[in-house]
C-alpha cells in the first residue's frame, strides 16, 4: 500500500493538468519530504548485499615487531593474499580484540594488550566498515585505550560497536544502509579480565546481561532490517560452545538477532542455521577464531571468512546463502607471519577437517576454498 501511495503523490504533482504551471508543481514537490517518500519505495524494490565478518585482530608482541619498519609497522603486506576476498564485500565486520592506543599509550603484548596505531591502517585496508570492540581485553589501557581506539578508527572512516566514548556514544545506534537495507549492529563481552570499569564510566564497555540485550535488540529491531549481534564468549580454546552457553545464542536469535557473530575461544567453532519458530533463519557463528595473531597452534592458527548473502523483495529480507573461507596463519616460529586463504597452504587433510567441523551444526554453509 505504501508503494502504491507514494507512486499515486508523484504522479499527481508531475502528472497533473497541464493548465497548472510547471513551477507551482516543482514546488510543491520540493515541499514534500523526498527522504521519507523515497524511504517508502525502496523497501519494496528487490536489492541484495553480501555481509562478511572475520574473526580476532590480535597483535601480540611477536607479531607488530615483525612488521616493524624504519618509519612504523607495516602489517599490510603480510595479509595481501586474502585482502580482496574482504574488499569485494559490500558491508564487512571484525573483531578488533586489543586497543589500538599506539606508542603514546606504550606499546605491549599479552596478557595486557596495545597496539601500534598502523593496526587501524590494516583495518582499512581490510575494508573494514565496523568492527567489535567490546572483548576481554577492552580496558588493557583503561579509557585512554578506548578513546584512542575509537579515534584511531574514526580518523580512518571505521565505526566500532561494544565500547563507547560517552553515554551519548553508548545510546547512538549503529546502522548501515547497505544498498537500500538497513543493517543493524550490537556487541557485548562477558567481561575484562578482571579489570574494573571506572566508576561513572559504565558506558565504556558493554558486558553481558541478557535483559538488557534483548532490550537492545528489541530497540533496535524496528529500526532495521537486518540485525547483526557480536558476542564475545565461552571458553578459550573449546571447539565446540558449551552446552549452557548455546540457549543464550538461541535466545537472542529468536529475540530478533539475524546474524550472530561469536569471539573469543580464539578456535573455529560450527556455524548453525537456525530456525526460528516462525520459519525463519538466523546464522550463529559460534565462535570465528583468530584471523590475524601470533598463536602458534593449529587451531589458533586457522580463521575465516564468513559470507552471508541478504536478498531483499517486497519488503521482506531473506538470508539467501552462507559461505566460509578457512583462512591460516602462516609463520616460521614467531617470525614471518603471514596471512593465506587455507587452500593455499597444500593442506589437504587440514582443509578437509575444518569443512566437516564447520558444517557439523548445519548442511546449509557452503565451504568455499576462495569468495570468488
Amino acid at each position: 500500500m505504501k508503494i502504491i501511495l507514494s507512486v499515486l503523490l508523484f504522479l499527481n504533482i508531475f502528472g497533473g493538468s497541464d493548465e497548472e504551471p510547471l513551477e507551482a508543481r516543482t514546488k510543491e514537490f520540493n515541499s514534500i519530504n523526498k527522504e521519507a517518500l523515497f524511504e517508502n519505495l525502496s523497501q519494496y524494490l528487490d536489492s541484495s548485499f553480501t555481509f562478511a565478518a572475520t574473526g580476532d585482530i590480535l597483535i601480540h608482541d611477536y607479531l607488530y615487531e615483525d612488521v616493524e619498519t624504519q618509519d612504523g609497522y607495516d602489517f599490510t603486506s603480510r595479509v595481501e593474499s586474502v585482502a580482496p576476498y574482504l574488499q569485494q564485500q559490500d558491508l564487512v565486520f571484525m573483531n578488533q580484540e586489543t586497543p589500538i592506543g599506539g606508542e603514546e599509550l606504550g606499546l605491549s603484548g599479552y596478557p595486557t594488550f596495545n597496539a601500534p596505531e598502523e593496526v587501524a591502517d590494516l583495518l582499512s585496508y581490510f575494508d573494514a566498515d565496523i568492527v567489535n570492540f567490546a572483548n576481554n581485553h577492552t580496558l588493557d589501557r583503561s579509557t585512554d585505550g578506548v578513546l584512542a581506539t575509537a579515534e584511531n578508527l574514526t580518523e580512518r572512516g571505521i565505526d566500532y560497536v561494544g565500547a563507547n566514548i560517552s553515554e551519548e556514544d553508548m545510546n547512538r545506534d549503529r546502522i548501515f544502509n547497505v544498498n537500500g537495507t538497513d543493517v543493524g549492529f550490537l556487541a557485548y563481552t562477558y567481561g575484562t579480565n578482571g579489570i574494573p570499569v571506572p566508576e561513572g564510566q559504565e558506558y565504556l564497555v558493554n558486558i553481558i546481561d541478557m535483559p538488557r540485550i534483548l532490550s537492545d535488540i528489541e530497540a533496535l529491531r524496528e529500526k532495521v532490517d537486518v540485525l547483526i549481534v557480536s558476542y564475545h564468549q565461552g571458553v578459550e580454546y573449546d571447539e565446540f560452545p558449551r552446552e549452557e552457553h548455546v540457549p543464550e545464542y538461541r535466545t537472542m536469535a529468536d529475540a530478533g538477532a539475524d546474524i550472530i557473530v561469536g569471539s573469543h575461544p580464539h578456535t573455529l567453532q560450527p556455524i548453525e542455521h537456525y530456525e526460528r519458530e516462525d520459519g525463519s533463519e538466523a546464522v550463529i557463528a559460534y565462535s570465528m577464531s583468530n584471523f590475524f595473531s601470533a598463536q602458534q597452534s593449529l587451531n589458533t592458527r586457522l580463521g575465516g571468512i564468513l559470507e552471508v548473502s541478504v536478498e531483499q523483495s517486497g519488503g521482506e529480507t531473506d538470508i539467501e546463502a552462507v559461505r566460509f573461507m578457512p583462512t591460516y596463519v602462516d609463520s616460521n616460529e614467531y617470525e614471518d607471519f603471514y596471512l593465506h586463504p587455507l587452500a593455499d597452504m597444500g593442506m589437504d587433510d587440514v582443509y578437509g577437517d575444518v569443512e566437516e567441523h564447520m558444517t557439523s551444526y548445519s548442511d546449509q554453509v557452503d565451504i568455499v576454498p576462495y569468495l570468488d
